[in-house]
């Protein structure tokens, strides 16, 4: 696999939120994986949730009733309990992070979210699959906790910084052993300092990356101002993901893997150089 740094210098880098989703093809499935990878996408995002019994998996918590039907906490249940749930979509189990890693092993880059609450375990799992370099760990920008963790645990890992409007991130992990390689930015308004050309110059200058989230939970919680999958899907591409790859951020978070990727290369913004 390339390097992402030296994907990032061959096209915008498109990561897939869940993997894909439509009709039986399920949020944070193996199914929404390979087919979100087959699409196309450079990272798949996905969710860890421990067991009571330790083990992991790859589910949201809190997605219990909506996604199986059932009004649960998984990270209560023993592992046979989990083993037994099914989706009420695909009528498949819930995948274990075991399961995802041994399927995507350098086939493409996974960002594991929700994961610090059981940072140890996702750790020792990485290690015993040889994927150090495969992985991606975010965490808040203003978590030293964070900071702190990943520096004993995790100082090899590929680790971005997640900021809001401002980010310190590069600052305060130069003198700590982390593996910063960016950040994960959200602003709400064009104006916030993270959307501006200097910090995306400055960040490049670095030799850092930045990820964005065109994806859209609600109308009244933007990601990326108002550039986000709901204006590009609904005819105004261009002020959405066109605006985001326009400005040089390297990594798109979309739900619209295919659609995301056909307008990028249809209007000659995905590919650089």
């Amino acid at each position: 696999m390339d390097s992402l740094f030296d994907l990032s210098k061959k096209h915008v880098l498109i990561t897939a939120h869940g993997g894909y989703n439509a009709g039986i093809i399920t949020f944070n499935s193996l199914l929404g994986f390979e087919a979100a990878v087959k699409a196309g996408a450079d990272i798949i995002e996905l969710d860890v949730a421990r067991s009571a019994e330790g083990k992991l998996y790859v589910f949201h918590p809190g997605t219990e009733k909506r996604m199986l039907g059932y009004d649960c906490d998984i990270t209560k249940m023993t592992n046979a309990e989990i083993d037994a749930l099914r989706n009420q979509t695909s009528d498949l189990p819930v995948p274990t992070l075991d399961d995802v890693f041994e399927a995507f092993k350098n086939r493409c880059y996974i960002n594991t979210d929700k994961a610090y609450s059981c940072f140890p375990e996702l750790v020792k799992a990485i290690r015993r699959h040889g994927m150090e370099e495969q992985i991606i760990l975010k965490g808040s920008a203003g978590n030293k906790e964070i900071y702190d963790m990943t520096e004993e645990l995790a100082p090899d890992i590929p680790f971005m910084a997640v900021s809001t409007d401002t980010d310190n991130a590069l600052e305060a992990c130069r003198n700590r052993n982390i593996n910063y390689i960016g950040s994960e930015v959200v602003f709400a308004k064009d104006n916030a300092p993270v959307a501006q050309d200097s910090y995306i110059e400055m960040m490049h200058k670095n030799g850092k990356l930045i990820w964005v989230n065109p994806i859209l939970f609600w109308l009244t919680c933007p990601l990326v101002g108002g550039h986000d999958d709901h204006i590009s899907l609904l005819g105004e591409p261009d002020k959405g993901w066109g605006w985001l790859a326009d400005k040089g951020y390297d990594i798109l978070q979309t739900d619209w893997v295919t659609d995301c990727i056909s307008y990028l290369k249809n209007s000659n913004k995905y590919y650089k150089g």
